[in-house]
């Protein structure tokens, strides 16, 4: 847990059910994952219950209930932010024939807002869409984190730092890759995170900001990067952003 208070215990508990799917999961199994007494966490969940956020499957089982699919539905920031880029998507899939994703930041972590699969044959393993990865891991996240304000860059990886270790990476080695990213103005992750495979970050400056929300990430096998240079690659996938920003100011809609 990051906290103990109320707030951030139901977030991690709505987190922690969206991964048990419709058959949802034993109060047990729940409070092990989010280091909770089964007691204390049951006071989350019966607000919860409350106001439709989580319902009872069966006897000590919950699941994730209807009012998460109300306000997935209501007009918010990230079916905007679909909208606007799937265009780049679709582009960079064809240029290149791998999987690019459109990635954006969610607190301690980054989430998987689109993603299209290009036409090769072979294609790197990634999150699906909705997949949350702590910000600092794969090359969308860590892009973002270049743009941001270095205490709150720290903090974010300090948050993270024991979750690093299911990567078998330090706090200190994600600040290393971050730092190294900064000056090279693209991120790129060669088997990091998944073995024989990598990938290329760049954030995305929406029109008047310093910092990055959003990114936009290649994941291919590392054959891919035997056979195309990466600084190549990121500027085409610069370019393809830079081009989808410039049209969005020229049409005066949000970008």
């Amino acid at each position: 847990m990051v906290s103990s208070e109320g707030g951030a215990r139901a977030a991690l508990l709505l987190l922690e059910l969206g991964k048990a799917g419709s058959a949802g999961a034993p109060l047990l199994e729940i409070a092990d994952a989010l280091g909770q007494t089964k007691p204390t966490l049951l006071r989350s969940i019966k607000s919860l219950i409350d106001y439709g956020f989580v319902e009872q499957v069966a006897r000590g089982r919950y699941r994730l209930g209807p009012s998460i699919f109300s306000l997935a539905r209501a007009e918010n920031a990230a079916v905007l932010d679909i909208a606007n880029w799937t265009s780049v998507l679709d582009k960079l899939a064809r240029t290149f024939g791998q999987t690019f994703s459109l990635v954006r930041h969610a607190g301690l972590d980054v989430v998987v807002l689109d993603k299209r699969v290009g036409g090769a044959p072979v294609q790197a393993l990634m999150s699906e869409i909705g997949g949350r990865l702590p910000m600092g891991m794969g090359s969308g996240s860590v892009a973002i984190l270049t743009t941001l304000d270095p205490d709150d860059r720290d903090a974010i990886i300090a948050a993270n730092a024991r979750r690093y270790a299911k990567w078998n990476l330090t706090a200190a080695q994600v600040t290393e890759i971050v730092r190294k990213a900064t000056v090279n103005g693209h991120v790129s992750d060669l088997g990091h995170m998944i073995p024989e495979c990598g990938g290329i970050g760049v954030p995305i400056h929406e029109r008047g900001r310093y910092t990055a929300t959003m990114s936009i990430a290649l994941s291919a096998p590392l054959q891919f990067f035997s056979q195309n240079r990466i600084p190549d690659v990121a500027k085409e996938m610069k370019k393809a952003i830079a081009d989808n920003l410039k049209l969005y100011k020229e049409s005066g809609r949000p970008a």
